[in-house]
């Protein structure tokens, strides 16, 4: 009895068991990165144009910073909070966002130069982490997780659905990207438009995954995560467009994209809110 006890508890994480050292280590070296790369391409574009790999518009230098710095708050909380019952939800999300970014970057290798030692950092980087997501998805995917709690109905059909539109909406961009691009307030290239399924795509396994059962600090993370890339975006567009005034505001789609972009952040609010009354796990 007490063998198969053992057993059990080495297959159950537990509410304060921490993450493994070597991904606090990936993940404090991925933040940091992100905080320069990010904070660069979205405070200081003109200076991040200028030595970034491949030719950005000013809406793509921003939208670009405003993922890398989503990134970064997303690895911030699992720094701080340190439990494996987050990891249960962020290595997933890092998981796809690497591994996405890899092949779209393996796949349009002609956006880059060859000869730049930069080009290499960034392919080294990206099989880095992909490899490190690969390996602690397979292994907190074995794992059963204690202190996890159902959902009301009408947040699991929410998170449902938003898991459904954001995987259609960044499948879209990456298998259809002329057509799925062109749903977007400036006009994307086939580049961009593969790039940034990247992160609908996390979007989309974020939601899934919680959409059936979590635990406070998962909760309060993903609603974090979703109110930094809504405020993020929606500044970034804002901010270009009085400068440059290249989006014409009386299509109504590009009012139903910044919508759905403000949708993501009122709903993060309501999941940061309904953290608070569940149990701190």
């Amino acid at each position: 009895m007490n063998v198969s006890l053992s057993r059990f508890n080495r297959n159950v994480e537990g509410r304060n068991t921490p993450i493994a050292v070597p991904l606090f280590i990936m993940a404090l070296i991925s933040s940091l990165l992100l905080l320069l790369v990010g904070g660069s391409l979205f405070f200081f574009p003109d200076f991040a144009r200028r030595r970034w790999l491949w030719t950005l518009t000013p809406f793509n230098t921003r939208f670009l910073g405003a993922i890398y710095l989503t990134a970064l708050v997303a690895l911030t909380i699992l720094l701080m909070a340190r439990r494996a019952t987050l990891a249960r939800l962020i290595v997933p999300m890092m998981w796809i966002f690497t591994t996405i970014i890899l092949l779209v970057s393996c796949s349009q290798i002609k956006q880059f130069d060859v000869h730049r030692r930069a080009t290499g950092i960034w392919f080294w980087l990206y099989s880095a982490d992909c490899i490190g997501a690969s390996y602690y998805l397979g292994h907190y995917g074995r794992q059963t997780f204690s202190g996890l709690r159902k959902w009301s109905r009408g947040w699991s059909v929410y998170l449902r659905l938003q898991a459904v539109f954001l995987g259609i909406y960044g499948l879209g961009l990456l298998v259809l990207p002329v057509l799925f691009g062109g749903f977007w307030p400036w006009p994307l290239d086939t580049y961009h438009s593969q790039l940034y399924s990247a992160i609908f795509l996390t979007g989309a396994v974020g939601a899934l995954m919680l959409s059936r059962q979590t635990t406070a600090v998962e909760l309060l993370a993903l609603g974090l995560i979703q109110v930094a890339f809504s405020s993020l975006v929606i500044a970034g567009v804002l901010v270009v467009d009085g400068v440059v005034h290249k989006i014409d505001w009386s299509l109504f789609g590009n009012w139903i994209w910044m919508g759905a972009i403000a949708l993501l952040g009122i709903t993060g609010l309501g999941m940061i809110g309904q953290s608070r009354q569940i149990p701190l796990t």
